[in-house]
């Protein structure tokens, strides 16, 4: 039973793993339908299967090396979403998304940030929407 509860959090993007010394580490290393786990609901996680156990938690980390101008644009073309939409709704001026588009400024971390839940906010309303409209 164990190991089904282990590979059932697994299938959602949650690793727990038991180490020799009893304690148990709970990553939440992939993102299931965008949810996002803080420290304390990744220790509740661990909590079920091993209650007395020291819980170590490890949050998820974006890993914003991923997003590059070419990822941006597949975004933009696979939700339909066009520079204007990214000046207006990032606030985001004209000449700075021209810059970053065409690779002549350099996408910083935050703004890798900025553009991955940005895009992944759209991807979870279409989600949300197409459950809707399958109701």
């Amino acid at each position: 039973m164990e190991k089904e509860f282990i590979n059932g959090y697994r299938r959602m993007g949650i690793d727990i793993e038991p180490l020799e010394d009893g304690t148990v580490k709970v990553t939440q290393a992939r993102l299931i339908n965008g949810y996002i786990l803080n420290q304390k609901q990744l220790i509740e996680r661990g909590k079920e299967l091993y209650p007395d156990a020291k819980i170590i938690p490890v949050a998820y980390s974006l890993n914003v090396d991923d997003i590059t101008v070419e990822w941006i644009e597949s975004k933009m073309q696979e939700f339909g979403i066009k520079r204007n939409d990214l000046i207006k709704q990032l606030a985001i001026d004209r000449s700075s998304l021209s810059l970053i588009m065409s690779g002549k400024r350099e996408l910083s971390k935050p703004m890798r940030a900025t553009f991955f839940y940005y895009f992944l906010t759209y991807e979870l309303n279409r989600d949300f929407r197409e459950h809707l409209d399958s109701l």
